[in-house]
């Protein structure tokens, strides 16, 4: 693994555009294209997904934080209905999300600064799996949310079937962008380790990703 205190150089504007131009394998591409042909046929993209779960637990101006927040895109849609707070370690990713407007964005590694306020929802978008400690980020959240808080997860399936299937030629495989791996199961106990109740984890079988809920009760 990196040193933590690198971590940033991963998502410099060259090294974030070099990513973003990289000529991909053909196992990368039929996978992007997957998942492109099931946002199309459900309707929802990633940022309609915790939108609208946002908006099932949470009533309208809540507040809301969104830990490796990227571009700010998915506060960008969330600001029509809650208070947006988002953490980016890249300056140049976070750069972007401020001129989206409307969106209070903190550049620096969450994991080693002190925010000073806590929030009634904490998402966390394809970002467990680039930490170190994601049993440190997991509790620091718990600390971060108010009673009653939700924390939403999207995150890489170690347990799927593509995985298996593809062994070492499977896309989620990263290094040293991508550091840890999870299953449901281990992400769950995770999460009750670090205090969090009525934990819900979806995984499909194909799909690269899982979606996890978890709450803070009382």
């Amino acid at each position: 693994m990196p040193d933590r205190e690198l971590r940033a150089e991963f998502y410099s504007e060259e090294k974030v555009v070099s990513r973003n131009t990289k000529e991909q394998t053909a196992s990368q591409r039929f996978s992007r294209s997957m998942k492109r042909f099931f946002s199309r046929i459900g309707g929802r993209s990633k940022s309609g997904i915790f939108y609208d779960k946002l908006s099932h637990y949470l009533s309208a101006g809540s507040k809301i934080l969104d830990l490796g927040c990227g571009d700010g895109s998915f506060l960008r849609s969330a600001k029509r209905c809650f208070l947006c707070t988002g953490v980016e370690i890249s300056g140049y990713l976070a750069g972007l999300a401020k001129d989206k407007g409307g969106i209070k964005v903190i550049n620096g590694n969450f994991l080693e600064m002190e925010i000073g306020e806590k929030f009634d929802g904490i998402t966390m978008i394809s970002l467990l799996e680039h930490l170190d400690d994601p049993a440190k980020a997991l509790k620091i959240c718990f600390g971060l949310l108010n009673r009653n808080g939700v924390l939403l997860i999207k995150t890489i399936n170690y347990g799927c079937l593509n995985r298996m299937i593809k062994r070492e030629s499977w896309s989620g495989f990263r290094p040293p962008d991508h550091m840890v791996y999870f299953t449901p199961r281990n992400l769950k106990q995770l999460l009750e380790k670090a205090g969090f109740a009525g934990i819900k984890v979806s995984a499909w079988p194909f799909n690269d990703n899982m979606y996890c809920d978890a709450h803070k009760i009382g």
